[in-house]
């Protein structure tokens, strides 16, 4: 079974089958990817807390018939101080949102992944959630060739997404 490594953020996860996790992951080598946790969910897991939302980690993973496998997780970054303030927490969470789904799978993009993470530590370091927020909004927009002056960037990217921004 061939294997390979991608440096990816932890977009979200989901319970999958009696004790595994679905993870979401954005790497800049690969983008968007679903990879599979097997026993994540057990109380003595090595991989648990390893793959939850916002991490920022090293991932092995082995290809699988159907669904890749995360085999190890190393991890770089927690973000833990993004969830211990209400207001960057919501922002962070808002920006992951985005990003899964502004994306497809497979959808190769190392410049969102970059504004992403940098938005992330930005957070991290107890700036203005609001100011990140905006800035993020518009740096985004840019990348996907849908910026337009004078249009508040969530009506705009609700438009592009066919999904109502104004309520996350």
């Amino acid at each position: 079974m061939p294997a390979y490594k991608a440096r990816a953020i932890s977009l979200k996860t989901k319970p999958f089958a009696e004790a595994d996790k679905m993870v979401t992951i954005f790497s800049r080598e690969y983008g968007k990817l679903r990879v599979l946790a097997k026993s994540a969910r057990r109380v003595p897991s090595r991989l648990g807390g390893r793959v939850e939302t916002f991490s920022y980690a090293d991932y092995f993973i082995a290809k699988g018939r159907s669904m890749d496998i995360v085999s190890q997780c190393e991890i770089l970054e927690t973000f833990q101080s993004l969830r211990e303030d209400g207001s960057a927490l919501q922002t962070g969470l808002y920006f992951l949102k985005l990003i899964d789904a502004g994306t497809s799978e497979g959808q190769h993009n190392p410049e969102l992944f970059d504004l992403l993470l940098k938005a992330l530590y930005t957070l991290k370091f107890k700036k203005d959630p609001q100011l990140v927020e905006k800035r993020f909004e518009i740096a985004f927009m840019k990348l996907e060739g849908i910026y337009r002056d004078g249009v508040e960037p969530k009506l705009c990217l609700s438009e592009h997404m066919g999904v109502d921004l104004c309520r996350w």
